[in-house]
């Protein structure tokens, strides 16, 4: 079997429930919305509902639907603790262990991504370890890095930067045919990544105070073989580039 179509076909579900849930959220917006204008809920209950840690509340769902269970539960957290801290009288300081139990909390998820993601390109594409330069394995931490890859047949990898940022040229690379992946995770961070112009390059990366641009111009691209940019930007980001 295909692998591609395999994930493909796993993928689709994985889609339907993500859109369902912004469904539901964007008609739980109206129906709110409605009622606010029939004086049903009162100005504060608005000012909790429509506040920007509602939002990380909201966009956490979004990321459970789509099985992204660290980010989820990670910006569900933080959206609930600035809430209860605004909006109720707590008898004690909310932040004094939150925002360290947070740094502990991301430190732990970085580490076992990363054997997670070690075992899924060693278990899906079994020629990791004997193609040097195919898979970029890249981490900054409070610190900065910058690579040039050289790949006759380049499949993508992981990106981490935390306090920290990375440049990486892969204008010496060629993409292996079908679909290749980059997993990228910015946290007060970034990374500038710098590709041939013909290269097809999707991003699916996740924002939240941060971003992820494509500044590249006059493409000609190849269709026939694509690179995904997937992850997570919080307070973070990074950028493309094509000479």
């Amino acid at each position: 079997m295909d692998p591609l179509n395999e994930n493909n076909k796993m993928m689709k579900p994985q889609h339907r429930l993500k859109t369902m849930v912004v469904g539901v959220l964007v008609v739980t917006f109206g129906l709110l919305y409605m009622l606010h204008n029939m004086y049903v809920i009162d100005q504060q209950t608005w000012r909790i509902i429509f506040s920007w840690p509602m939002l990380l509340v909201a966009l956490g769902v979004v990321n459970l639907a789509e099985r992204k269970y660290s980010w989820g539960l990670l910006l569900l957290a933080v959206g609930s603790a600035f809430l209860a801290d605004r909006y109720y009288d707590l008898p004690f300081n909310l932040f004094t262990f939150f925002w360290p139990a947070i740094i502990i909390i991301i430190g732990i998820g970085l580490i076992f991504s990363n054997t997670c993601t070690k075992f899924r390109f060693r278990k899906n594409r079994p020629d990791f370890s004997n193609t040097d330069g195919d898979f970029i394995d890249e981490t900054a931490v409070f610190g900065g890095s910058e690579r040039a890859i050289h790949s006759t047949n380049f499949r993508g990898g992981k990106i981490v930067c935390v306090f920290g940022g990375s440049k990486i040229d892969l204008t010496q690379c060629q993409l292996a045919p079908g679909r290749n992946e980059i997993e990228m995770t910015a946290i007060f961070g970034g990374t500038t990544l710098i590709v041939p112009n013909d290269w097809n390059i999707k991003v699916e990366v996740f924002n939240a105070f941060g971003g992820f641009t494509d500044k590249r111009r006059n493409l000609n691209v190849d269709y026939n073989k694509t690179l995904v940019i997937r992850g997570a930007a919080i307070f973070g980001g990074g950028e493309l580039k094509s000479y």
